[in-house]
């Protein structure tokens, strides 16, 4: 990246100070830690390369709906790959304690990807990051009472698709 050392500084800083709370936007968003981090890196080089121009009014903003296209476009190329290539079956996993840790992940992720949106956002905001409504509400340009509302319903929806599966989680309020 050729930025002039104050734009770099600037970049750096936002990455610093917001890339764990892009991060969980955009996991929110697919579901997959890796992509979602790919995702954040992709936009924030984008933001520098060309965003960066004093324009944009919500750099965070802007990085996180730049990330959400990436992960789009890259979900779509993935699938285009799949057809047309001869996938190699992953190993079977190593039997620990480690498995029934994964296959509940995997319920809940299942579970995450049939809810809206805007109940993944909030409740990965609020539980993988543990922040509190007042911060969630900022960040979603929304009241702290419609975070607790979107919270509690999202909880509930949650709670309905984890019961659907077997899995008794105590999440509904």
């Amino acid at each position: 990246m050729d930025l002039p050392p104050q734009d770099r500084t600037d970049v750096e800083r936002l990455y610093a100070e917001r890339g764990r709370e892009l991060w969980a936007r955009i996991y929110a968003a697919c579901l997959d830690p890796d992509l979602a981090l790919e995702a954040l890196h992709e936009a924030i080089v984008r933001f520098a390369q060309n965003g960066h121009n004093g324009s944009v009014k919500d750099p965070a903003a802007w990085i996180v709906q730049t990330a959400k296209n990436w992960v789009r476009d890259e979900q779509r190329r993935r699938r285009i790959a799949a057809r047309y290539s001869q996938s190699v079956p992953e190993p079977a996993p190593d039997p620990s304690r480690d498995a029934e840790r994964a296959e509940l992940h995997r319920v809940i992720r299942e579970a995450l990807e049939e809810l809206p949106q805007e109940d993944r956002e909030v409740l990965v905001l609020r539980y993988y990051l543990g922040w509190p409504s007042r911060r969630i509400a900022e960040t979603l340009e929304v009241s702290p009472a419609a975070v607790d509302m979107r919270l509690s319903r999202a909880r509930k929806r949650l709670s309905e698709r984890l019961g659907e599966r077997g899995v008794s989680d105590g999440l509904a309020c």
